[in-house]
């Protein structure tokens, strides 16, 4: 399988940028630990030139994220220069700060689509946000970018405390009219490895992938998309991914295979959401676009090697031996190593549970 996607070629079709670490919330799920800015963030020119890079290298869609990207000014401007590049710019928010004036400003400039975080029904997301009102306040947002005409994707973290939500929560995201609603498991890395008991447990899998297939199976907006770390290979794996994929099950990792992530200092992961330096990990950035173009650091031959040099002989834990490995190559990178400490190493497997091989992480 890497022979093949080698052979279609490393191409970052997609990815998310993190353009502040600036938040107006400290949410309890934060892999990032967000909250201040970084003291050496990106200029609006610095960002402009990394935009130019990422059209050079053939990327298709962007997603400016935070922190909470509203909080940086110029976004629109940078929203604008993707969409002029023909990079899809969108809009990852919790909504907070949305108005109908932002939401003027991203139409006008050109936004794809608009995201918005919920993380369960009015008691339960206010108080991963530790935020009162945050709850009515993303509804709101939402409400306002589909009677403009934004299309709008929701985006959840399945924890112990919402995933007996999922059902009502498909319901409230239908009648306030989101199109898609993305789905991926919370991970035990920034805030919540200090709140181990809100993750669901591996065998949790075993609820969450069947609900997902039978929600989408009945045909009702919006369509739920299984984040790349949910699945893989049962007999629900076609009903978990996006709809109209021409292959439609899991092909194993893309971080640093087809898709990017951006921290707003200039650091260059394969994926925004693998640990970095505020979880004191240097081990996946693979350069700054202020010593290296960004079209240097992707084409750098030894870069991402945990995904490009892959070889099934790395696999751990359950994932070792595993029919599936050679395509596979252990699920979710960053799953894996918030979970095992090893990139090949992924507890969650649907697959490996509903078949009864699942080990310890340590084994």
């Amino acid at each position: 399988m890497l022979q093949l996607l080698e052979k279609v070629g490393f191409v970052p079709r997609q990815g998310v940028w993190e353009i502040t670490l600036a938040c107006n919330l400290r949410c309890g799920h934060c892999g990032s630990r967000a909250g201040e800015a970084r003291p050496d963030e990106l200029t609006t020119e610095e960002a402009f030139g990394v935009i130019d890079n990422l059209a050079t290298l053939g990327c298709r869609h962007m997603t400016l994220a935070g922190g909470e990207p509203t909080l940086r000014e110029d976004w629109p401007q940078l929203v604008g220069r993707l969409r002029e590049k023909g990079v899809l710019p969108s809009l990852l928010s919790n909504g907070l700060t949305w108005t109908r004036e932002l939401c003027e400003h991203a139409k006008a400039a050109g936004i794809h689509h608009i995201g918005f975080s919920l993380d369960g029904l009015e008691r339960t997301h206010d108080c991963v946000r530790k935020a009162n009102d945050s709850y009515k306040k993303v509804l709101e947002a939402i409400d306002i970018s589909v009677k403009a005409e934004v299309p709008v994707v929701a985006v959840t973290h399945i924890t112990r405390r919402n995933i007996a939500q999922v059902e009502e929560l498909h319901q409230l995201l239908h009648e306030h009219g989101v199109f898609i609603w993305q789905v991926q498991l919370g991970v035990p890395m920034g805030n919540m490895r200090e709140d181990m008991e809100a993750v669901l447990p591996p065998e949790g899998v075993l609820e969450l992938v069947p609900k997902i297939a039978e929600i989408n199976q009945r045909g009702v907006s919006p369509r739920i998309v299984a984040a790349d770390n949910i699945g893989y290979y049962g007999e629900h794996e076609e009903h978990l991914r996006r709809a109209g994929r021409r292959i439609p099950f899991w092909l194993g990792c893309r971080a640093g295979i087809d898709v990017i992530g951006i921290e707003s200092n200039g650091d260059v992961k394969g994926c925004l959401s693998l640990p970095s330096g505020l979880n004191d990990c240097s081990d996946f950035i693979e350069g700054n676009v202020r010593r290296q173009s960004l079209v240097d650091i992707w084409c750098n031959p030894e870069a991402f090697a945990y995904n490009r040099k892959f070889s099934t002989d790395q696999l751990k834990g359950s994932c070792a031996g595993c029919d599936y490995g050679e395509i596979c190559r252990g699920g979710c990178t960053w799953t894996a190593v918030s979970n095992t400490g090893h990139p090949h190493d992924f507890p969650q497997c649907y697959h490996c549970h509903t078949k009864g091989k699942a080990k310890p992480a340590s084994a």
